[in-house]
């Protein structure tokens, strides 16, 4: 594969390669990105390749510091067509900010491998060793991609990425087919064409990603929810991760001991100087308006860590679920994260309609709050344990127990947990 002759940096030959991808009926897409310090990923490379109807596989990289990848992206973007990345929240997340939509008609081969035994999040390369008996060169896994120019054996390396994934995409469909688990795959894509799935959350909601912040009142939680909405707000217009403003440990901080005088502000561990005089005036500002507000405009106090009862149930769910994803050849985060059968077993201790199938986040989705336990992009977190393939695997299962209908027993001579 010849890396200069695949890199595009002009309108002629992007226009050349949108005309042949247009004609094949499945695209595989990777993007090489930057994300170390800006507050947003930048997009840095954009390859694609699929195979023609003659069989033929064409793939290309695209410079987007060179050319406009817009044609690319509106491709990318018509119906009809099945993209095919590997663990591609972000790429998606990218290709959704630059068009404003969504990517329609995705399958992530990540998502697929675990429903084929494969684990919870395996990596490329051993998905590709894997199932094609293929090694790849990892040589050029730390590069620079956004200093110029690209190498020969960049691009080289970046078309690897897209290639073998046509390959490795037709190897799974034929597991998942074998397995009867086409429908799982597909409950499995269906969040990330889901538009709420892209929308950034309201920077006010920018607190409930702080992790530790249970300890806080609610006075200290309103404080926190004030500094992580500046935070967010300033991280944005500077171009900057969050945490270059201020990083968590000193927000938690400030929201514990809410300061008033700089003096007082100078004094506090796990704020740099550095953030003390660049945003001294501003963090006391927006503290001194936190003191003043009305008990009755403060965040509700957080939910405690689950108690002795609630835990051992979750731990008897876990077992369960453990078992049957054992069964099933698939790990058990897959199916459903502990933080999901916690939330379970809250919303039926609370009375809540836990009706089968039905609709919303659910017990078994993802919600504000979530990030104390496990994060919300692991697998189990998003999706419902009363819908689709988890329902028919373990979600009636669950609901049975926490009823009383049914109970766990253990088998000896199976070895095995039983239900009765």
């Amino acid at each position: 594969m010849d890396g200069d002759a695949r890199l595009i940096v002009d309108d002629a030959r992007l226009g050349a390669a949108v005309d042949a991808l247009a004609g094949c009926d499945r695209l595989a897409v990777d993007t090489e990105f930057l994300w170390e310090r800006t507050y947003a990923p930048r997009l840095a490379l954009l390859q694609v390749a699929g195979r023609t109807a003659a069989g033929e596989v064409v793939a290309w990289a695209v410079d987007p510091l060179a050319v406009d990848p817009g044609p690319l992206v509106a491709l990318l973007h018509e119906p009809g067509r099945l993209k095919v990345l590997h663990a591609g929240t972000t790429d998606l997340q990218i290709l959704h900010d630059w068009r404003g939509a969504p990517v329609p008609q995705v399958f992530d081969t990540q998502r697929a491998a675990a429903l084929a035994g494969f684990g919870q999040q395996v990596g490329y390369a051993n998905l590709v060793e894997g199932l094609l008996g293929r090694k790849l060169d990892k040589a050029e896994q730390w590069s620079d991609w956004t200093r110029r120019p690209l190498r020969p054996e960049q691009v080289e390396y970046a078309l690897l990425d897209v290639v073998p994934l046509l390959d490795v995409h037709e190897r799974l469909l034929g597991l998942l087919e074998e397995a009867g688990r086409r429908a799982w795959a597909e409950d499995e894509m269906r969040p990330l064409t889901d538009p709420a799935r892209y929308v950034a959350p309201p920077e006010e909601e920018a607190w409930r990603r702080v992790r530790g912040r249970r300890g806080l009142d609610r006075r200290g939680l309103a404080a926190l929810r004030a500094l992580a909405a500046w935070r967010e707000r300033t991280a944005r217009a500077r171009d900057l991760r969050p945490g270059f403003v201020v990083k968590d440990a000193g927000l938690l901080e400030l929201a514990r001991r809410r300061p008033r005088t700089q003096a007082e502000l100078e004094r506090l561990r796990g704020l740099h100087p550095n953030e003390v005089g660049r945003h001294g005036a501003t963090i006391l500002a927006e503290l001194e308006r936190v003191a003043a507000l009305p008990e009755d405009a403060l965040p509700a106090a957080e939910r405690k860590r689950a108690g002795p009862e609630v835990s051992a149930t979750v731990d008897l769910l876990r077992a369960w679920v453990g078992q049957r994803a054992r069964e099933a050849g698939v790990a058990p985060e897959v199916v459903v994260n502990g933080a999901a059968l916690e939330r379970l077993v809250r919303a039926h201790a609370a009375g809540e309609d836990l009706t089968p199938g039905g609709g919303g986040a659910g017990p078994g989705g993802a919600g504000p709050g979530d990030d104390e336990g496990e994060g919300e992009g692991e697998p189990g977190a998003e999706r419902d344990v009363l819908q689709g393939w988890r329902l028919e695997l373990v979600g009636r299962d669950l609901l049975a127990i926490l009823r009383g209908e049914r109970a766990l027993a253990h088998d000896p001579a199976a070895g095995r947990l039983t239900l009765r």
